[in-house]
């Protein structure tokens, strides 16, 4: 069994809510850079883990994503059944599969036990588990983090510096002195309809 990339981008996305807790919502760019994926992808990962309750959207200025539940709820179970379908089910072992040897399989006992004991690991594995472990463990996880942190802080809206009225007078007056300057050969700007005094 093995997990497709949008499951494990499912798991991590919920593992980076759970480290930053429920203080602040995690913006979608900032998210996207943490995980390293698009935000188009990342918009179609959220969609059903937000439709099963696996995470909230918090809308606003500061908006952004929290966990929908406490870590120690959540379960790649969860993950997996939210994103698969189902945790691991064997393909020869479905109800509509026209298989040849379904009358006498000596095999399908044996992947029915397999995938329930598989499903039993996985329903004992939550994010808190994750949690407890080093969070760096990928050598690129921290440049990422990084990235991110400079998204989010270019990200929050800064006050430009008001220009003063001594510089804004000064830079009125140039325009003006160009306009105006005597001798030049480019005639001065006459407002359209006012009469030209002879």
């Amino acid at each position: 069994m093995k997990p497709t990339a949008r499951t494990c981008h499912a798991t991590r996305i919920l593992l980076e809510l759970a480290h930053h807790g429920h203080q602040s919502p995690m913006r979608a760019s900032v998210l996207s850079v943490t995980i390293g994926i698009s935000i188009k992808l990342l918009e179609k990962i959220i969609r059903p883990l937000k439709g099963a309750g696996l995470l909230k959207s918090v809308r606003g200025a500061t908006g952004g994503y929290i966990l929908g539940r406490d870590p120690s709820l959540i379960t790649l179970a969860d993950v997996l059944t939210t994103m698969e379908g189902a945790v691991f089910k064997p393909q020869c072992c479905e109800s509509d599969t026209d298989c040849l040897l379904m009358e006498g399989c000596p095999t399908g006992s044996v992947w029915v036990d397999i995938a329930r004991h598989m499903e039993m690991k996985f329903r004992a594995t939550t994010l808190a588990d994750f949690m407890n472990g080093p969070a760096d463990t990928c050598p690129s996880r921290k440049a990422r983090t990084d990235r991110a942190a400079r998204v989010a802080r270019e990200q929050t809206p800064d006050t430009a510096p008001e220009k003063t009225g001594d510089h804004a007078q000064a830079k009125g007056r140039g325009r003006v002195a160009r306009r105006r300057k005597p001798g030049s050969a480019t005639p001065a700007f006459r407002p359209a309809g006012r009469p030209r005094l002879v």
